[in-house]
């Protein structure tokens, strides 16, 4: 018996050994093929993220002019992302095995969420560091659904909006990453290693793919939960340093503290 996966946002789609079809059956098949690295889909999805950056980027005084009507833009399509994306794990009849909120970034897209609604600092602190783990999802979509499909592209505005919520607050907000943000983030990070770890030992799980590890397989449990803690400490450390430089010589984008 084969086993369904998800990708980092827990997006469900089809295991490994399934053979690939040319395309999906219908937007809302609920056993989608999955993209080629490098192939159209996947270059749909990154052209999709581009575009929205360089959109973002270049229009920003129209941006902060339009705050409000961005915010409701940004909000709705939060609401309807995580709508579709648990009603999917609903009609396909998933388990806590997968339909948890406990994939990472999952938990970055409601951060932002609850930055948009209450503008809470470190909300958005929490999304910039853990959302990092984004960035290698968009770039390397591994299991990842086609783009003619439901699973698709909720991966593709899940992962796209925990990366560009950030610069958004940063052009209407003046926000900026802090060292405090990153000490913070850390924490809950290794909090998350525990609880992603309790849930997968008590429903089968594979959040943050500490079960079905995707490298590393020979290493023992414990190195890696550890080197993933140091992974994670390196990584913040080395966000809020590019930060700090990107911002400073980037007026138009937010100072650098």
């Amino acid at each position: 018996m084969t086993t369904r996966h998800g990708d980092a946002t827990g997006s469900p789609v089809a295991p490994h050994t399934r053979s690939v079809p040319a395309r999906a059956r219908s937007i809302l098949d609920l056993d989608p093929p999955i993209l080629e690295l490098g192939g159209p889909d996947h270059r749909a999805y990154l052209t999709f993220y581009l575009t929205l950056l360089v959109l973002l980027v270049s229009k920003r005084d129209w941006v902060r002019r339009r705050r409000e009507l961005m915010d409701r833009i940004l909000t709705g399509t939060i609401v309807v992302q995580q709508t579709t994306l648990y009603g999917w794990h609903l009609a396909r009849g998933d388990s806590w095995d997968e339909a948890l909120p406990l994939h990472i970034c999952r938990i970055s897209t409601l951060l932002g969420l609850a930055w948009l609604l209450t503008e809470n600092d470190d909300s958005m602190q929490l999304l910039f560091y853990l959302g990092l783990y984004a960035y290698p999802s968009l770039l390397v979509p591994l299991d990842i659904a086609t783009a003619d499909t439901m699973a698709g592209w909720n991966f593709a505005v899940n992962h796209v909006m925990t990366v560009l919520l950030p610069i958004y607050a940063c052009i209407v907000d003046g926000w900026v990453p802090t060292r405090a943000g990153a000490v913070k983030a850390f924490a809950a990070f290794v909090a998350y290693l525990g609880v992603a770890e309790a849930t997968n030992r008590r429903t089968g799980g594979n959040y943050y793919y500490l079960r079905d590890k995707p490298f590393l397989r020979h290493w023992s449990h414990r190195r890696y939960l550890v080197t993933a803690a140091g992974v994670g400490a390196g990584l913040f450390g080395a966000a809020y340093a590019v930060s700090r430089l990107v911002l400073r010589r980037r007026h138009g984008l937010g100072p650098a503290v």
